[in-house]
Parts: structure tokens; sequence; C-alpha cells
């Protein structure tokens, strides 16, 4: 028995210039990456988010990560690190 190459083991459908054209519209179409959410700190503004890079003491980054872990555990709250931060600074700038 042969061992068929990756591009021989499925059969390629017939695409027509109007199948891949009418796709392409349709993709092109999708807000990719531009969830409309309010900020809370200024609920007028919608954004996407961004990258950031922080350093934290072992300790709080310890604790943070427990925080998340007993959130997704309990089905509550922030679930991952980054929310659970986003969620801290948030309500610190509210006070502020």
């Amino acid at each position: 028995m042969a061992i068929k190459k990756p591009s021989q083991r499925f059969e390629k459908p017939d695409v027509t210039a109007e199948a891949a054209e009418k796709l392409a519209q349709e993709l092109a179409e999708k807000p990719y990456g531009l969830e409309k959410t309010a900020s809370p700190i200024e609920p007028n503004i919608f954004e996407g988010s961004s990258r950031t890079t922080i350093s934290l003491p072992k300790s709080l980054l310890r604790t943070v990560e427990d925080v998340a872990i007993k959130n997704k555990r309990s089905g509550s709250g922030p679930k991952n690190i980054s929310a659970v931060i986003r969620e801290a600074l948030e309500a610190y700038l509210e006070l502020n």
C-alpha cells in the first residue's frame, strides 16, 4: 500500500472565479478585531484591545493567577490573568 501525499488525499473542488469573488467579498465585509465594547471609564468611546507588557513581583503574579484560577473554577468573575488585571486597573482608575 502506497502512502499518498497530503495533496493527493482529497479531491480538490472546482472553484469558479465567481465563487472565489463572492467569498472574497463576504470576508472583506467582516470587521476582524474590532469588537465594539464600551470602556467603563469612558462609556461613549468604542475601542479594540492593545497588547502591552508589564513587570510584576512574583508574589503579586502568583496572587493574580490564584484569583483567575479561583474565578475559573467558581464560574464567576474574570477567568484569566489579563482580565483580572484589566478589571483591577479599571477599578483603580475609576477611583482616581
